[in-house]
């Protein structure tokens, strides 16, 4: 069977830290955020980018055949995802989002569990302790 993979073409975080994902709409993405019958997985990872030199978490939600894919440099996304831990995904069109048409939008939210979150958290404090040791080498060079 056919995956689709999508990926958002802009991510925002509102003022309380819900990482907001804006997803052009068709009809397969439709049907799976309107499908109660089948839940939402969600996969965490973190990779390193060797050329930026920075960590990435890397969030996957899958449902169905279907997944939408974000990836978020080391920062406040990171806090927000280990703190309050909720991924909104909407779908609107580019040209409604620059023109504030955003009422009727389709939107689903999707809750990190402690786990997760605990992850999150545990990969942030890793990262931290890694920069550090790193720039106290490069100090002591």
């Amino acid at each position: 069977m056919e995956q689709h993979i999508y990926h958002p073409f802009d991510v925002r975080m509102t003022e309380d830290e819900e990482i907001i994902a804006i997803v052009e709409p068709d009809s397969y993405i439709q049907e799976m955020i309107e499908n109660d019958s089948t839940c939402w997985e969600v996969d965490v990872d973190v990779d390193y980018d060797e050329e930026d030199h920075e960590p990435y978490l890397l969030v996957t939600l899958l449902k169905d055949n279907g997944q939408i894919f974000m990836a978020f440099p080391y920062g406040e996304a990171w806090d927000a995802l280990s703190e309050k831990g909720v991924i909104t995904v909407a779908l609107l069109t580019q040209f409604d989002l620059d023109h504030g048409n955003v009422h009727d939008a389709i939107t689903i939210s999707i809750e990190l569990d402690t786990f997760l979150k605990g992850f999150i958290a545990g990969a942030e404090r890793m990262w931290e302790a890694v920069s550090e040791e790193v720039e106290g080498d490069n100090e002591e060079k």
